[in-house]
């Protein structure tokens, strides 16, 4: 493992982290190989994220939509 995906790992676990316990998500689980298997509500289906960059790439953009969900409702 290299330098970068060690810190891309890191990242990952806590941008997933940080959006279940916001409740973005309603469940985030990683495994070791770095994939993600993520349900954004209860009854929605899961979908999988195969590496660190995509769970990034993810994270972030559901960051924004929450965030402009958020000022669209003020």
């Amino acid at each position: 493992m290299t330098a970068k995906s060690n810190t891309d790992e890191h990242l990952a676990i806590g941008l997933m982290t940080l959006l279940r316990d916001q409740g973005i998500l309603h469940s985030a689980d990683g495994a070791r190989d770095g994939s993600w298997i993520l349900r954004r509500t209860r009854s929605g289906p899961q979908f999988v994220l195969e590496t660190p960059p995509e769970a990034i790439e993810y994270a972030v953009e559901a960051l924004v939509d929450y965030q402009l969900e958020a000022a669209s409702t003020r």
